[in-house]
C-alpha cells in the first residue's frame, strides 16, 4: 500500500468534528435512578424509550417503552395485580398507581399527567439514561 493509500484511509477514518452549537447525540448519557415497576427493579437497559407526553389538559406524563423481555415480566407481574393498583416509583418515590384492569402485555406504560414538561423530560432522562428516540426514524 502506498504512502499517499494509507494516509487517505486515515484521513477517512477521522470523525468529522461536530458544527458548533450541533445538538449532543441522542445517546448522550444522563444520571440515572432506581426504577421499580410494582416493587420489581428494573434496569435502565430494561427501558427502550421514555419521554414527556404532554395530554389535552396540559399535563405532561411520561410513557415507558419497555424492552421485549421486560415487557413478558411486566405482563405477568400486571396479570398477578388486576384489580389492584400498579405503582411506579423512580428512588422510592412513587411516579404513578394506576389501577390494572388487564394485564399490560404491551410493554408500555403511560404515567399519567402531574408535571410540566421540562421536569417531565427529566424524570424521563432519568429512567432511561439518555433522550427519547426520535418520533421519525428518518431524523
Amino acid at each position: 500500500m502506498s504512502a499517499r493509500l494509507a494516509l487517505l484511509l486515515l484521513i477517512a477514518a477521522i470523525p468529522l468534528a461536530a458544527p458548533v452549537g450541533a445538538a449532543p447525540p441522542a445517546a448522550t448519557p444522563f444520571a440515572t435512578g432506581a426504577l421499580t415497576i410494582a416493587g420489581e427493579a428494573f434496569a435502565v437497559s430494561d427501558v427502550l424509550d421514555a419521554r414527556a407526553l404532554p395530554d389535552i389538559n396540559a399535563k405532561v406524563g411520561i410513557m415507558l417503552t419497555l424492552t421485549p423481555a421486560a415487557a413478558e415480566r411486566l405482563g405477568r407481574i400486571s396479570a398477578a395485580l388486576v384489580g389492584k393498583p400498579l405503582t411506579v416509583a423512580l428512588d422510592g418515590k412513587t411516579l404513578g398507581a394506576e389501577l390494572i384492569r388487564k394485564p399490560l402485555t404491551s410493554g408500555v406504560i403511560e404515567i399519567p399527567g402531574r408535571w410540566n414538561l421540562t421536569d417531565a423530560e427529566a424524570l424521563a432522562r432519568r429512567i432511561s439514561g439518555r433522550d427519547p428516540l426520535p418520533d421519525d426514524l428518518g431524523e
